[in-house]
């Protein structure tokens, strides 16, 4: 049969083939070279004022993989125990569940732009929750993509990562993905009613704010992935508080 097949997404692209070089799991084992270079293709041609940070970042297969994928982006990193420098990267060590550590991070040790995030970090909901909220906001470019990866944890009701218990499950309240699916309304807050943006505001206080909320552009569910983009400039201004046409119909 006849099928669509992208030559970046397939098993054969740059992504997967350097990946698998580097013997990286967000390739060999997670498959991620199916959803990634549909967000980061365009971003290997940006120039050395560009750079990308990863929370949690594997110091050897990881960084490499990043490395080699995008030429000029420096590469920062983020992890509880590592703490490394190159003439294109530097990792700091830095606790994601410690807010003061992060904010004190971005405010005084990255001098690029920053086009690219990912979390591969603790994998845990209210860490990966925390982490979205503030550094989506406060230093991913407009028109930039952020990857929270490992969401299978959300589903999890026993055992424990790092320390911290994973109780979680199906449906509940702190679930990453229970808080990405209220993006999704989020996204087209444009054709909700004032009722509607209230619940939603209610349901994600304390986790989402409003300034981050109003900043997603999209939200994409891959296998074991949560992919978001940020809005562009233009969009903010083209499509963020107009008034719905059809009103009268909700």
């Amino acid at each position: 049969e006849q099928e669509v097949i992208l030559a970046s997404t397939s098993k054969g692209g740059d992504f997967a083939r350097i990946g698998r070089t580097h013997r990286t799991d967000k390739v060999t084992h997670h498959g991620y070279f199916r959803y990634y270079p549909r967000f980061l293709e365009s971003y290997r041609s940006l120039s050395s004022q560009y750079g990308m940070l990863e929370i949690g970042i594997d110091q050897c297969r990881s960084l490499s993989t990043w490395q080699e994928y995008f030429p000029n982006l420096f590469i920062y990193g983020m992890d509880i125990g590592v703490s490394d420098e190159g003439p294109r990267h530097k990792i700091f060590q830095c606790n994601q569940s410690d807010h003061q550590q992060v904010e004190a991070l971005v405010k005084n040790s990255i001098s690029h732009d920053i086009c690219f995030i990912i979390d591969d970090g603790s994998h845990i909901p209210e860490h990966q929750i925390s982490c979205f909220d503030y550094l989506f906001d406060a230093l991913l470019l407009p028109g930039g993509t952020y990857i929270i990866e490992d969401i299978e944890t959300s589903y999890w009701t026993t055992g424990g990562l790092y320390g911290y218990q994973t109780r979680y499950g199906y449906g509940h309240k702190n679930s990453i993905i229970e808080v990405m699916k209220i993006l999704l309304d989020e996204v087209n807050r444009e054709f909700l009613l004032p009722e509607n943006v209230e619940a939603i505001t209610s349901r994600l206080h304390g986790l989402i704010s409003e300034a981050t909320r109003q900043l997603v552009s999209t939200v994409t569910f891959g296998q074991n992935c949560v992919i978001i983009t940020k809005k562009t400039k233009e969009e903010m201004e083209d499509f963020n508080g107009r008034d719905y046409r059809f009103k009268d119909n909700l």
